[in-house]
């Protein structure tokens, strides 16, 4: 039976992307060169938004044993003291989780595993590798691991499969992008930084999203459930350990060797949207990272890819169902694209920064904006709104997220 939809790359947007089809009715192939649904992504942020969405959806992620719910984002300076505090309370009424939670990416697989493995219009389709694309068919050309090479036809070829897209490549989608001038430098350590702050400066607990900021440099902190991750910014002509060492001595209130590092991991940032996400010569639609990357500040990216496939799918199916034109796909999709280009990348440069920022004049006003915001309910409620993407439209009457009824 030919597939309506077929599917290329069963990351996270593209696991998503099938079920959400699935269950409006679409017979999907999911094809995916592992051997099992697996991420590399080391992204671990899950925003509000993204939470109500998969809520609504059955998927709860919040029950997971590895989730950590941070409450409030916190600004200090290197000795420790809060500088500024704004707490995800100021979301209540707008969002059913007012707080992000901290969880790999592999969680949701494996949760999406056992909610497709339910889904008989589903089939999975691993160790295959996608090596063209034909528009006009639409069809898509996969390879396995024993190199035979076969064509398989649909209704619609949606590309999730990464920034370095082959669907997106072969549907003659352009993709400008550019690297930054700075990169990010990820360690990963043992220690529980809220048990580690200097006496006298734990009147308020350590959040789980901490940004220190000192002598010229910054530190971002993200608990995770077994570890907590340091990020820095670089701009590789370090080691990646003097690097680290340097920030953690400048911005916080402990040294490197206060630390137990299992691993250091140095990753250079991009940022790019693709010209469409939906190809001007056929039904080829890409999502996610095949779509657009941006700065990891935030963690923005993975939930608006997870976005792109709420906001597309219900469309993508009553247009396979001929309750729609094509034109709507179209409409949904240059909306979205609009936004990751003029909202979510500019949020993700700003962050990046406020956090490097070594002019003394511009530095004081990023500190002032900070200060605003905790001094300000209305600013640090529109603040945690931009951030949490709960501006994010997903129709083409600009509909967005609120709290279900």
């Amino acid at each position: 039976m030919t597939p309506e939809a077929v599917i290329v790359g069963a990351g996270p947007v593209g696991a998503l992307s099938a079920l959400l089809l699935a269950r409006r009715g679409v017979s999907v192939e999911l094809i995916e060169a592992h051997a099992t649904l697996t991420t590399e992504s080391h992204a671990s942020t899950f925003h509000p938004s993204t939470l109500d969405l998969l809520a609504a959806e059955g998927i709860e992620l919040t029950n997971h044993p590895d989730a950590v719910r941070v409450k409030s984002i916190q600004w200090r300076d290197n000795r420790g003291q809060i500088r500024a505090e704004v707490d995800y309370r100021l979301l209540d009424g707008i969002t059913r989780h007012p707080f992000r939670i901290h969880l790999e990416q592999q969680a949701l697989l494996d949760r999406l595993a056992i909610l497709l493995a339910a889904e008989h219009r589903i089939s999975f389709r691993p160790g295959l590798t996608a090596t063209n694309v034909d528009p006009t068919g639409p069809s898509v050309t996969v390879s396995s691991e024993g190199g035979r090479d076969h064509t398989l036809t649909a209704g619609v070829i949606i590309g999730c499969d990464g920034s370095r897209s082959a669907v997106r490549a072969a549907a003659g989608i352009g993709f400008p992008s550019s690297e930054y001038p700075t990169g990010a430098i990820r360690a990963h350590m043992t220690e529980d930084l809220a048990e580690l702050m200097p006496p006298n400066r734990g009147e308020q607990s350590l959040s789980g999203l901490c940004y220190f900021r000192g002598k010229g440099d910054g530190v971002s902190t993200l608990r995770m459930a077994r570890s907590t991750r340091l990020i820095v910014r670089t701009t590789h002509h370090d080691d990646d350990f003097r690097r680290l060492s340097e920030a953690v001595a400048n911005a916080t209130p402990w040294s490197i060797d206060d630390f137990s590092i299992d691993r250091i991991d140095n990753y250079r940032l991009n940022r790019g949207v693709a010209d469409c996400y939906l190809a001007r010569l056929g039904p080829v639609l890409i999502l996610g990272d095949a779509a657009h990357v941006t700065s990891t500040a935030g963690g923005l990216n993975m939930n608006a890819g997870l976005q792109d496939a709420f906001a597309l799918m219900p469309v993508v199916a009553d247009w396979l169902h001929g309750e729609t034109a094509l034109e709507s796909i179209a409409e949904v999709a240059a909306l979205r694209r609009e936004y990751l280009e003029h909202q979510v990348i500019p949020r993700s440069e700003r962050r990046v920064k406020g956090l490097q920022e070594l002019d003394s004049a511009a530095l004081k006003e990023h500190l002032d904006d900070i200060d605003h915001l905790a001094a300000d309910p209305d600013a640090g409620r529109r603040f945690l709104i931009e951030a949490s993407l709960l501006d994010m439209p997903l129709t083409p009457a600009g509909a967005q997220l609120r709290k279900a009824q």
